[in-house]
């Protein structure tokens, strides 16, 4: 891509946007709709699980091979080529009451995912290296604004369709806006100015830096609870008596709360110098969160969902912003977010089915929320290699 010198923030924080819309719609328009996929479908829990599960391992699996890829192809042929995978696989959905149809569309929308998000932070970390804390809010909060519309509108476009396949469906047209905005904005040729990526290996990636693994740890953590949520919190409360509508507007609501994290704590923790005093509350706040869902009703439930939810997705923020602040360039950066990504979303991707599984088993709510939390909480023991001045080559 060109030089960061030569573009106007405006330009690059656009394209991001234009990106980052659309790499949760995916996942978070299916959950309100799980009512009408198990009478389609006959799915168990622990199945339906594995429609959430099934991207996040793509996600994984991918992130590895997006160095390569992009070095191959370029970084923005590479952005190209995942929209244009989105757009074919939420369109397909339209056939959705085909389960295999929505198990390979789960397989499609996860490789995207993981070829566009895998170059985001290396963008960043090239393009606006002096305004990584404030660019990663501003994409990180575009990602987390599109969960919530997936989550809160896709059933009353089911109820105005008629139809809730052509409610899924419907999330292919921003992809489809994204794909042209970024052919016209940024092409499908990247500048010869020796920013397209050298093939990368296996053994290029950081394998032995304690804190790459540091916050490696700490985002895998933080996404386990954020994928299981994503499968389980609106049936939650629809098991509790909600209506889909009202749990899919309280996900929404879930969802809005991490927006407004991400928007502003890591720009806040680029001047904080107890930063990782931050991270550590932020943690705290997730664990006693989900223990409290679990047996609170009401509006402190409704609370606990938005307070919980503004401490996750700040933890998550500030997690995707050192993997701009602590690579040595944008090459490093695009090698520490492929480790980093591979690790966390292939663990993350267990989340949903263990929950569903756990469910099957006669689980209770109350019980699985206590567990989220402990799981929440393991993320205090990655913060102490957390510090300013790392440099991860």
């Amino acid at each position: 891509m060109t030089s960061p010198h030569s573009r106007r923030p405006f330009t690059v924080y656009l394209t991001l946007v234009m990106v980052a819309v659309n790499l949760r719609i995916g996942l978070t328009s299916i959950p309100t709709l799980e009512v009408e996929i198990q009478a389609a479908t006959g799915w168990s829990n622990a199945a339906i699980g594995t429609i959430t599960t099934i991207p996040v391992i793509c996600m994984g699996l991918f992130a590895l091979a997006v160095p390569r890829i992009a070095g191959t192809i370029g970084r923005r042929r590479t952005v190209a080529l995942a929209l244009a995978i989105l757009v074919v696989a939420l369109g397909s959905r339209v056939f959705a009451g085909q389960p295999i149809v929505l198990t390979a569309s789960a397989l499609l929308v996860g490789t995207a995912i993981a070829l566009a998000m895998g170059l985001v932070p290396s963008i960043v970390r090239g393009q606006l290296p002096t305004r990584m804390g404030r660019a990663t809010g501003i994409w990180t909060g575009a990602m987390m604004i599109s969960a919530a519309a997936g989550a809160a509108l896709t059933v009353p476009l089911a109820e105005l369709f008629g139809s809730w396949q052509a409610a899924l469906a419907f999330w292919a047209l921003p992809a489809l806006v994204g794909l042209v905005v970024w052919a016209v904005v940024e092409g499908t040729r990247d500048a010869p100015t020796g920013t397209t990526p050298p093939v990368t290996q296996l053994r290029d990636m950081p394998w032995r830096s304690r804190p790459a693994w540091a916050i490696t740890g700490f985002l895998t953590l933080n996404s386990i609870v954020f994928y299981t949520l994503v499968a389980w919190l609106a049936p939650s409360f629809v098991d509790r008596g909600w209506t889909q509508a009202d749990a899919g507007f309280l996900f929404g609501a879930f969802t809005v709360s991490q927006v407004v994290a991400a928007l502003t704590m890591p720009a806040l923790v680029e001047r904080v110098h107890a930063r990782r005093t931050i991270y550590t509350l932020s943690v705290i706040v997730v664990g006693v969160g989900l223990m409290s869902i679990g047996f609170l009703d009401g509006d402190a439930v409704i609370a606990a969902v938005v307070i919980m939810g503004f401490a996750l997705g700040a933890g998550f923020a500030m997690g995707l912003a050192l993997l701009s602040e602590f690579a040595h360039d944008m090459h490093s950066s695009a090698r520490l977010t492929a480790m980093a990504l591979f690790v966390t979303y292939l663990a993350a991707s267990i989340g949903p089915f263990v929950a569903g599984a756990l469910l099957d088993a006669g689980t209770s709510w109350s019980t699985l929320y206590v567990l989220l939390g402990l799981v929440a909480l393991l993320q205090t023991l990655t913060v102490s290699p957390l510090r300013r001045g790392v440099s991860i080559t």
